[in-house]
């Protein structure tokens, strides 16, 4: 796969390493190497310095709504259901806080998009959830399961860049997700959120955040970014 290329160097162990140019395609498997990096860090931060609450443990939450042709719409519908279900009493009496990222599926004219959720909670009766997205929503699909802790951040960065979308239907797609978070912190997750502090970049060779630009931009094949890009 070609695509856009900055070199840089780290001044310290004169490695070279090449950066992709992010192109605009939000599921361009070179460029989402980079946004899975930032997600997982965010999420390893949140999940480390989460605050433990007696009967609150963690749960992967996955919502859904009938699919529809209108992938704009129906992917503001689907968040839109999320935000009303947060604010119902019987979710504030069970949930602190999590963070959900947007799966799309499917293909023009026959979309299908779900929320991945990570939520802190108590247990919360199968039934009733199904019943209270029922009455917020245009859909009828939850499933809920316990997961450990230590495996929060792998569920849901599995699907932060995940795409099954033919080709040929990633500029629609790209043109509805224009302007939507694919992954977001919600409850107590949210205040804690913005106590992440970006780590500085450091080659992965000597371990020193010290990059000069080395090369004008250019075009190259997918394997030198999986080749030289820093961890």
């Amino acid at each position: 796969m070609v695509h856009k290329f900055i070199r840089i160097v780290c001044v310290s162990c004169g490695r070279f390493f090449d950066i992709p140019v992010y192109c605009g395609d939000r599921f361009c498997p070179i460029c989402s190497v980079a946004r899975r990096k930032r997600v997982r860090d965010r999420l390893n931060f949140l999940i480390a310095n989460v605050p433990f609450v007696k009967k609150y443990g963690f749960k992967h939450l996955t919502l859904t709504i009938r699919n529809q042709s209108n992938l704009f719409k129906m992917t503001r519908t689907i968040t839109h259901c999320f935000r009303k279900l947060r604010q119902t009493d019987e979710w504030k009496k069970k949930v602190l806080g999590g963070a959900f990222v947007i799966e799309v599926t499917g293909k023009h004219g026959d979309w299908h998009v779900h929320l991945h959720i990570i939520i802190q909670a108590q247990y919360f009766e199968f039934t009733k959830l199904l019943l209270l997205w029922m009455k917020l929503s245009p859909g009828r699909g939850v499933f809920i399961q316990n997961i450990p802790k230590k495996q929060v951040v792998r569920y849901l960065t599995k699907y932060i860049t995940k795409s099954e979308i033919p080709d040929n239907d990633h500029s629609e797609l790209n043109r509805a997700l224009k302007g939507t978070r694919l992954f977001q912190p919600f409850g107590t997750w949210y205040s804690l959120n913005k106590l992440y502090i970006k780590p500085a970049q450091t080659c992965s060779n000597c371990d020193k955040p010290c990059f000069i630009l080395y090369g004008e931009l250019f075009e190259g094949e997918g394997f030198a970014f999986e080749k030289f890009c820093p961890d």
